[in-house]
Protein backbone atom coordinates (compact mmCIF):
# COMPACT_ATOMS: atom_id res chain seq x y z
CA UNK A 1 0.00 0.00 0.00
CA UNK A 2 2.79 2.43 0.88
CA UNK A 3 4.53 1.78 -2.44
CA UNK A 4 1.34 2.53 -4.32
CA UNK A 5 0.91 5.83 -2.42
CA UNK A 6 4.48 6.82 -3.23
CA UNK A 7 4.03 5.99 -6.88
CA UNK A 8 0.76 7.92 -7.13
CA UNK A 9 2.32 10.87 -5.32
CA UNK A 10 5.18 10.99 -7.80
CA UNK A 11 2.83 10.73 -10.76
CA UNK A 12 0.73 13.54 -9.32
CA UNK A 13 3.82 15.71 -8.81
CA UNK A 14 4.93 15.38 -12.40
CA UNK A 15 1.54 15.83 -14.00
CA UNK A 16 0.05 19.20 -14.74
CA UNK A 17 1.82 22.48 -15.28
CA UNK A 18 3.29 23.15 -11.83
CA UNK A 19 6.76 24.54 -11.62
CA UNK A 20 9.64 22.17 -10.93
CA UNK A 21 10.60 23.72 -7.60
CA UNK A 22 7.08 23.29 -6.25
CA UNK A 23 6.98 19.66 -7.39
CA UNK A 24 10.35 19.02 -5.77
CA UNK A 25 9.25 20.55 -2.46
CA UNK A 26 6.03 18.53 -2.46
CA UNK A 27 7.87 15.29 -3.17
CA UNK A 28 10.31 15.94 -0.34
CA UNK A 29 7.41 16.65 2.03
CA UNK A 30 5.80 13.36 0.97
CA UNK A 31 8.97 11.47 1.84
CA UNK A 32 9.06 13.13 5.27
CA UNK A 33 5.37 12.30 5.77
CA UNK A 34 5.91 8.64 4.87
CA UNK A 35 8.87 8.38 7.24
CA UNK A 36 6.85 10.12 9.95
CA UNK A 37 4.08 7.53 9.53
CA UNK A 38 6.61 4.72 9.86
CA UNK A 39 8.08 6.31 12.99
CA UNK A 40 4.64 6.67 14.60
CA UNK A 41 3.90 3.01 13.84
CA UNK A 42 7.22 2.18 15.52
CA UNK A 43 5.96 3.83 18.72
CA UNK A 44 7.20 7.43 18.58
CA UNK A 45 5.02 10.39 19.47
CA UNK A 46 3.86 12.33 16.38
CA UNK A 47 6.10 15.31 17.16
CA UNK A 48 9.18 13.16 17.71
CA UNK A 49 8.35 11.03 14.66
CA UNK A 50 8.30 14.13 12.42
CA UNK A 51 11.51 15.47 13.96
CA UNK A 52 13.30 12.16 13.41
CA UNK A 53 11.96 11.95 9.84
CA UNK A 54 13.36 15.40 9.05
CA UNK A 55 16.71 14.45 10.58
CA UNK A 56 16.84 11.23 8.57
CA UNK A 57 15.88 12.98 5.36
CA UNK A 58 18.62 15.57 5.76
CA UNK A 59 18.99 19.16 4.69
CA UNK A 60 16.44 20.20 2.12
CA UNK A 61 18.57 23.07 0.80
CA UNK A 62 21.58 20.79 0.33
CA UNK A 63 19.50 18.31 -1.65
CA UNK A 64 17.96 21.11 -3.72
CA UNK A 65 21.42 22.47 -4.60
CA UNK A 66 22.66 19.05 -5.68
Amino acid sequence: MRTIRRFLGRVRNFSGDRRGDERFREEMEQHVAFQTDENVRAGMSPAEARRQARLKFGGVETIREN
